[in-house]
């Protein structure tokens, strides 16, 4: 095992500041360097959910679940506001359709009110599932991923859907419920990152008005599938995960290079008492992480925790 270090005192500065970045040098064996083991330092946080029990009243969902599944997160700074996706989970067992209208929700960041909302009982003939959100380079568009496989672009402006992409033309087939559950958009790379519960894998996609292309895949390690994607403007992807039902030790962050090369694991502390991690979003300046519990009301939780983002450093 070998240290590396800078290369000569004449980098002194930048030494200091490489170093205050990442905490510690990087452990290096062989040629590998060693993956950083952290945990999110949460003792202080916020949550919001107020306006998704409000819109859950208001009918989403018909009445059949009593809460508001969170499922996905997006950020728009422009109105200090945040975006929720009702992914409804059948409890009635392979009941898949009874539960509409499922809802995106536009809600300030301010007082957790409702600023708008936007409600589905159907796209283009299709039932719908949708589980994640995403913004790329526009904001007036907000990408949907559905877990029938489906990318949709909502106008936000008008509330239609004004383009999709079905992802069984590049080969993606689940059985229900175990489809597209994460989705993001890389300025950096111009792709989309889809994640597919269902096999584990991380797909980079290129959303074209001719159509959907894959240009690679990744996966987790074993027992690890994607429920939030974020690609972060350090150029690294955060991916939040569960395993084993999400119980204690079984909740984690995963920072990747863009083509899956692990970098951290990052432990969700069960002090934070979070049931199932289901989505994952920073703000602009890196200051807020956000994370998406998608049962947390269902357990004397939370639909959404914002968290001081701290630079976690090993262990």
């Amino acid at each position: 095992m070998s240290v590396q270090l800078t290369e000569s005192v004449t980098w002194t500065f930048a030494a200091i500041a490489f170093t205050a970045i990442l905490a510690v040098p990087a452990l290096v064996v062989g040629s590998s360097v060693v993956v950083t083991e952290t945990t999110l330092d949460a003792e202080d946080y916020e949550t919001y959910g107020k306006a998704l029990a409000e819109q859950v009243i208001a009918g989403d969902g018909a009445g059949v679940d009593s809460t508001f599944r969170n499922s996905g997160i997006a950020l728009d700074p422009d109105s200090n506001a945040y975006f929720a996706v009702n992914g409804v989970h059948p409890v009635r067992r392979g009941d898949y359709a009874s539960y509409y209208p499922k809802s995106i929700v536009k809600a300030s960041l301010a007082d957790d009110s409702i600023i708008k909302v936007y409600s589905f009982s159907e796209v283009n003939g299709r039932d719908v599932d949708m589980e994640a959100l995403a913004f790329a380079a526009d904001r007036s568009k907000l990408y949907v991923g559905d877990e029938y496989n489906f990318i949709y672009e909502l106008d936000l402006a008008s509330g239609k859907i004004t383009n999709e992409w079905d992802l069984a033309d590049i080969g993606v087939r689940t059985n229900v419920d175990k489809g597209i559950e994460a989705l993001t958009y890389s300025a950096a790379t111009g792709y989309f990152y889809a994640g597919i519960q269902g096999t584990g894998e991380i797909l980079t996609l290129e959303l074209t008005e001719s159509g959907v292309s894959k240009i690679d895949s990744f996966s987790l390690e074993s027992g690890w599938a994607p429920s939030g994607l974020f690609a972060h403007e350090d150029g690294h992807l955060y991916i939040v995960s569960m395993r084993s039902g999400g119980t204690a030790g079984n909740q984690m962050i995963f920072k990747v290079d863009m083509d899956g090369t692990l970098k951290s694991r990052i432990a969700i502390p069960s002090s934070l008492g979070m049931t199932r991690p289901d989505g994952i979003a920073f703000d602009e300046d890196g200051t807020y992480v956000y994370i998406v519990d998608s049962q947390g009301p269902l357990y004397e939780g939370h639909s959404l925790y914002r968290i001081p983002w701290k630079e976690p450093s090993s262990e």
